[in-house]
């Protein structure tokens, strides 16, 4: 009776990578994959116990994948997960503070009230790129006189509109310590031009910005534009936003003369941000392959204008 042949098998760590790929290239998978491996841990073969724990291990490490981009409100791309505020809730009662802070990178939260986004950034201080947008209710002025939660996480990248994420009326917003380390800055500017200096001047104390993306609400900020330029001496990239192709009035203001800004359009800002967060393509990293271009000649130097592409 011939003996029967244990299946062929991968190395083990070649197969936990291929689970860290499948997850990092879909999050909806991950629960699905979790379930995989819960149930080849349970394999009961000769070489069981080495296998399951090489699984479990794998299982160690897919799982946080599932919460690196928390998106809570509104919709989300194909393959990117939606999570509830009730769900996360549920998350912060079952998961080790240490656990969120350590999986939890990206986050996006829409209309939310403004407790509960503190609640979220508290829970998560690992958080290196937000995006909030129509934030709600009346904590921010207690957040301007307590402790907040923008004191802790170590953010990077930011896309927000400064009452968002405190009082509308602080001057103090950049000089919050979660600021300090941040490189890529999408900031929705107010619609007043005389709050423009104040704004001006947070911004180029930024020690670490080096993206900025402005949204000037009309041809007549191109001005402000380029005082950032200016100003912001570690910039490499300006971006800016805008709703109408306005390209003869942003040459006459002189931006089309600077290799470092770019102007696009961009309609789907939410679905371009989820994008980054799962791929790291973007309109960032659109900006700086077409300023690469100008430097190097690929491209004529006054070519600064990008069609959306999101």
């Amino acid at each position: 009776m011939t003996e029967a042949r244990p299946c062929s098998r991968l190395p083990p760590e070649l197969e936990c990578k291929i689970f860290e790929l499948a997850a990092v290239s879909r999050p909806t998978l991950i629960p699905a994959l979790m379930r995989v491996a819960w149930r080849v841990k349970q394999w009961s073969l000769p070489f069981a116990p080495t296998h399951a724990s090489c699984i479990c291990f794998c299982f160690l490490r897919v799982e946080p994948l599932l919460y690196r981009t928390l998106i809570i409100g509104g919709d989300t791309i194909d393959g990117m997960p939606v999570c509830h505020m009730d769900a996360f809730t549920r998350v912060k009662q079952t998961k080790s503070p240490a656990f969120l802070g350590t999986a939890v990178r990206n986050v996006m939260l829409r209309n939310l009230d403004g407790n509960r986004v503190d609640d979220v950034l508290s829970a998560c201080p690992g958080v290196e790129n937000l995006y909030t947008w129509g934030i709600l209710g009346e904590r921010r002025g207690a957040a301007c006189s307590a402790p907040s939660a923008l004191d802790v996480p170590p953010l990077r990248r930011v896309h927000c509109h400064p009452r968002d994420v405190i009082d509308g009326s602080s001057s103090d917003l950049f000089t919050r310590s979660a600021f300090v380390y941040v490189t890529h800055l999408d900031i929705l500017s107010d619609h007043s031009p005389s709050r423009d200096a104040l704004l001006g001047k947070r911004l180029a104390a930024l020690p670490h910005l080096t993206h900025l993306a402005l949204n000037p609400y009309g041809r007549s900020r191109f001005a402000f534009c380029m005082q950032m330029l200016a100003a912001c001496m570690r910039l490499r990239v300006l971006v800016v936003l805008c709703a109408h192709p306005w390209r003869e009035e942003a040459c006459r203001a002189g931006l089309a003369d600077d290799v470092r800004c770019v102007m696009m359009q961009l309609f789907h800002d939410v679905a371009d941000w989820q994008r980054g967060a799962l791929t790291g393509t973007n309109y960032w990293s659109r900006a700086e392959a077409l300023i690469e271009k100008r430097v190097s000649g690929e491209v004529d130097q006054s070519t600064f204008f990008l069609e959306d592409e999101t």
